[in-house]
């Protein structure tokens, strides 16, 4: 890995860690166990490397997006539920302010008139998928619901249980949360034969639930 690479990836994952304020250029030296003229020299400024880091991050979510999309799953939801898990972990795990400053400068297409966030965009072409027919498959998505609502709410309702206060989390598990939620969720914009679908992933989860014990 390069000098340049390695200031990217050390830098990201502090700014991930403790925020953008918190981290300084003093401090990115030291993880790196490099002067910090030796940081100045590689790059131009802190701005600067907070803008790649950024950039960084995003590309890295992009691939994870991407491998979830293009992997061969039985079922729509069961892709969205791995789109789900990326997301919420990239959120709870994430420093809110290094988040802010990714969905500011790491724009998908900055050719579009307006942006949409990566995760609004997965999910949205996702949700669309799982509204057609496919290989003699009956839809699992309501063709009736709009995707890109669908999409907003479902990213506003995994934020909300990522970053607010709204559960008490000494009575149920954050796990517990999101998966009583994303249940709710899915059921809510599924067809017949999508709840089906779903009863029967999640009669099969509960099955190797209790292989494991």
């Amino acid at each position: 890995m390069s000098l340049i690479d390695s200031i990217i990836d050390t830098s990201t994952k502090l700014f991930e860690r403790h925020g953008i304020k918190e981290v300084k250029m003093d401090d990115i030296s030291s993880a790196l166990g490099i002067s910090k003229r030796t940081l100045y020299e590689t790059v131009q400024s802190r701005d600067e490397l907070i803008k790649l880091c950024c950039k960084h991050y995003a590309n890295q979510l992009k691939e994870q997006f991407e491998t979830v999309v293009n992997k061969d799953y039985n079922s729509t939801f069961e892709r969205i539920l791995s789109l789900n898990e990326i997301f919420i972990r990239h959120v709870h795990n994430s420093h809110k302010s290094f988040l802010d400053e990714v969905k500011k400068n790491a724009q998908c297409d900055p050719n579009k008139k307006e942006h949409k966030e990566l995760q609004l965009e997965y999910f949205e072409r996702l949700l669309t998928e799982g509204q057609a027919a496919k290989d003699g498959r009956l839809p699992e998505i309501d063709p009736g619901l709009k995707p890109d609502i669908m999409s907003r709410l479902l990213v506003l309702q995994l934020r909300a249980i990522a970053e607010q206060d709204v559960f008490d989390y000494s009575r149920q598990s954050f796990f517990e949360v999101y998966s009583t939620s994303w249940k709710i969720f899915m059921r809510g914009i599924a067809t017949e034969y999508g709840k089906k679908v779903i009863d029967a992933w999640i009669a099969n989860e509960q099955k190797n639930v209790k292989t494991t014990l």
